[in-house]
């Protein structure tokens, strides 16, 4: 069995699995390619241009015995994973094995979180795409009061994986779409299959329309399916569909996300409107009451800024969103956050990506600054942002951080840092 070694991106500190005799790697997430040196001897060769090179141990002489002993952790870890979740005739229980050899399961929650009540006490839940480092890929739901497994699926396909996948949460159902346009629904309950259906085109986002769960696909389609069976339902035209809890970034139950070139239509200011601030994007909540504009600041030095702006394109205030020295924060604006009840969450990035990410929240209102904290001191990789009435959800690269909304403190983690 060939043993990989664990290292990160050097571009964008991502994990980047390496298996024996590979010459060079891929990152999965940004795409930068990395020679790989085993330090077996030197070279004088140039590194091409646009390429990386990342160090990893040369093989030692006993690599039989690195061999076995690699096999016996991956078997440990893969019945530690396994054990993490027991399933029973009446549904999902919480379960586990005690692994062997002292070697914790390892695991990485990487989607953007999706929030629903799976277990019925009242708390959103969290359901999203998890997986083992360099291994296989499931959708699981979370308990939202501590984090603790409820279920999972079964491993996803690779398409099901893919980046072109969709997930979201209608009705009662956890509905999974993969790159080929194959629907699968799971009961939201107990995470067991429920149907599938073809659309034979590929999916851009889900709604929740009147009784039925709608698909809109890229070749601008909507297909309408029943959630109880996935049968085809003929839809009325210009029906009203409701924004669900789903893994696109751009949209999320409460508040889309709008970029600059769709400002005129939504009676946003302009890219360069705003006096000392340059707009990259928006918040737009569903309900009354202002909108919020992200970017950074258009003279001296870029910093993240956030402005709230009123139907008649008034600034109502205006801010800097680093509460720590901006000239030690990244050189961009900001381009991603979330809304919730006169809550706006931000996070913005350090300038040395070693001192990772951190979160400012703000009163909608006021522009009043209630908090800001560090999320990590790791990647700055995220796979995105959700809140709650009660708590903010913000996933990494390999975890998923919840913090309480009122007070920015840490309340669990789901996954496993870098």
């Amino acid at each position: 069995m060939a043993r990989i070694v664990d290292t990160r991106c050097p571009r964008c500190g991502a994990p980047l699995p390496i298996q024996a005799g590979m010459d060079a790697v891929t990152c999965q997430y940004c795409g930068a390619r990395s020679l790989v040196d085993r330090g077996r001897k030197p070279t004088t060769a140039p590194i091409p241009q646009g390429m990386h090179v990342v160090r990893v141990a040369p093989p030692s002489s006993n690599a039989a015995g690195v061999i076995v002993m690699s096999v016996v952790v991956a078997m440990v870890v893969v019945g530690a994973a396994a054990g993490a979740f027991v399933m029973n005739a009446s549904g999902p229980s919480r379960g586990g094995s005690t692994p062997l050899l002292g070697v914790v399961a390892k695991t990485y929650f990487s989607d953007r979180p999706m929030l629903a009540d799976v277990n019925g006490d009242g708390t959103p839940d969290v359901i999203g795409k998890s997986n083992v480092p360099g291994g296989e890929e499931w959708i699981a739901a979370y308990d939202g009061r501590d984090g603790k497994p409820i279920w999972k699926t079964a491993a996803l396909t690779k398409d099901a994986a893919n980046h072109e996948a969709r997930r979201a949460i209608v009705f009662d159902r956890m509905i999974s779409i993969d790159a080929l346009g194959k629907v699968q629904a799971h009961d939201l309950r107990t995470g067991t299959p429920s149907w599938s259906a073809l659309l034979g085109e590929k999916a851009r986002r889900l709604c929740q329309g009147d009784g039925v769960i709608v698909v809109e696909t890229v070749d601008d389609a909507k297909h309408g399916l029943e959630p109880a069976t996935g049968k085809r339902r003929e839809l009325a035209k210009d029906a009203a569909c409701k924004t669900v809890p789903s893994s696109i970034q751009e949209e999320a139950p409460g508040y889309r996300f709008a970029r600059w070139h769709e400002f005129d239509e939504l009676g946003l200011p302009g890219s360069h409107e705003v006096e000392g601030m340059s707009v990259s994007g928006a918040i737009i909540p569903s309900g009354p009451g202002p909108r919020f504009l992200l970017g950074g600041r258009s003279k001296g030095s870029q910093v993240g800024m956030v402005a709230a702006v009123d139907n008649k394109k008034k600034v109502l205030w205006k801010t800097v969103v680093p509460g720590v020295d901006p000239l030690t924060t990244r050189a961009t604006g900001v381009e991603a956050g979330a809304y919730e009840g006169g809550f706006l969450v931000v996070p913005y990035d350090m300038k040395d990506h070693k001192d990772g990410t951190r979160l400012a929240c703000f009163e909608a209102a006021t522009g009043k600054r209630l908090w800001d904290v560090q999320v990590h001191k790791k990647s700055q990789v995220s796979s995105g942002i959700s809140i709650s009435a009660n708590d903010v959800f913000f996933a990494s690269w390999t975890a998923l951080y919840v913090f309480s909304l009122k007070t920015g403190q840490l309340r669990y983690m789901i996954g496993t840092e870098f």
